[in-house]
């Protein structure tokens, strides 16, 4: 029989992450503000702010059953293409990218959930044409289809998104049991697309010939914060880096900041929270009977943990920088909107386990 109840263990572990996430961000942000000549909540108020914008896409995943959503599959993607466009042609600039479709007073970011889409699209696939998955014309399809969405986010340029695309679709087509035959030339063409919007794009070359040359000064300052944090950390309030030192700390390496002050305990315990819903979402995976939940859970599982490696491996340099929030925890936009309308899907999930 059906389960009733969402997975509490998955749910407490992502408040946990939500509450410290409001806090990391204030004493991360509160000199960054006052320099700006802003009170010290700026930031933090900011951040609450986006966080009930995106509590409402977490109610709507969990709210809104998952096969309504599965029924307008085709039609999002028309949206998503257009708004993409749009967003190349008109979008405002920032970072020397176009990554936003400006609305009235906010920017609107779809690109944050294409990797939400590509989980729907590819377990709708795999879950309803079988044996059309079992061919290699069936999946080159697909993949063409993922492909073209992703070449749109990787020429904003957004290189670090496409890239999480990319290795979302390879976690996807392998879940989904593709034939190895066919992974290999995906893995083969994806590289291929990677190499080559890094060389079209300066700002993508840059920042990996510098990786690969030398540290960026980021990297560098977040070493020095990870390094001084030693067991303990500094103790809250008390790291150096927000200080400036490490530009947008409050977001792009708000795990250095972590480290600084809270130490190797404090991350260690950060990356249980992240382990336990990477645990608790295979856990949900593998109880529901619906095939195209059980792949739906996997990929949107598999999205939030690759984010957050991605994230860490930048801060402790084994990675060039990316621009990528730690979920749940940095400085809110529609990434934060999007990690919770994944997590809200999950754990509508997590209700229909069989017991």
């Amino acid at each position: 029989m059906p389960h009733t109840g969402i997975d509490r263990a998955l749910g407490f572990c992502l408040l946990c992450l939500i509450i410290l996430g409001i806090l990391f961000v204030y004493s991360s942000s509160y000199y960054r503000a006052m320099r700006k000549g802003e009170d010290s909540t700026y930031y933090l108020f900011g951040h609450l702010k986006r966080l009930l914008i995106a509590a409402l896409f977490f109610f709507a995943g969990l709210i809104i059953p998952y096969e309504a959503v599965r029924k307008v599959i085709l039609p999002l993607y028309v949206v998503i293409v257009i708004v993409l466009v749009l967003t190349l042609v008109a979008g405002r600039v920032q970072f020397g990218a176009r990554r936003s479709l400006a609305i009235s007073t906010f920017g609107l970011q779809v690109s944050e959930f294409v990797r939400i889409w590509l989980v729907f699209f590819l377990a709708n696939f795999f879950s309803t044409h079988p044996s059309t998955a079992n061919t290699g014309k069936g999946v080159l399809m697909a993949i063409a289809i993922c492909l073209f969405l992703i070449m749109l986010v990787a020429i904003q340029p957004s290189i670090s998104m496409a890239l999480i695309c990319f290795i979302l679709l390879f976690i996807m087509l392998t879940y989904g049991s593709a034939k190895v035959k066919l992974l290999f030339p995906t893995l083969a063409m994806s590289c291929v697309m990677f190499v080559l919007f890094i060389a079209l794009f300066p700002h993508a070359r840059d920042r990996i010939t510098g990786f690969i040359s030398n540290p960026t000064y980021q990297v560098q300052q977040s070493l020095i914060a990870i390094g001084s944090g030693g067991l303990f950390g500094k103790g809250p309030g008390a790291g150096l880096q927000k200080f400036l030192f490490l530009p947008r700390i409050h977001n792009d390496f708000i795990f250095a900041h972590i480290a600084e002050e809270f130490g190797f305990i404090g991350s260690f315990i950060v990356f249980f929270l992240y382990w336990e819903i990477y645990l608790r979402g295979l856990s949900i995976a593998g109880a529901v009977a619906d095939e195209f939940a059980r792949m739906l859970v996997l990929g949107l599982n598999a999205s939030i943990f690759v984010i957050f490696l991605i994230h860490v491996g930048v801060s402790i340099g084994l990675l060039p920088p990316t621009g990528i929030p730690l979920p749940f925890i940095s400085f809110g936009g529609w990434s934060l909107s999007a990690n919770l309308f994944a997590m809200g899907l999950v754990l509508q999930a997590s209700r229909r386990r069989m017991v």
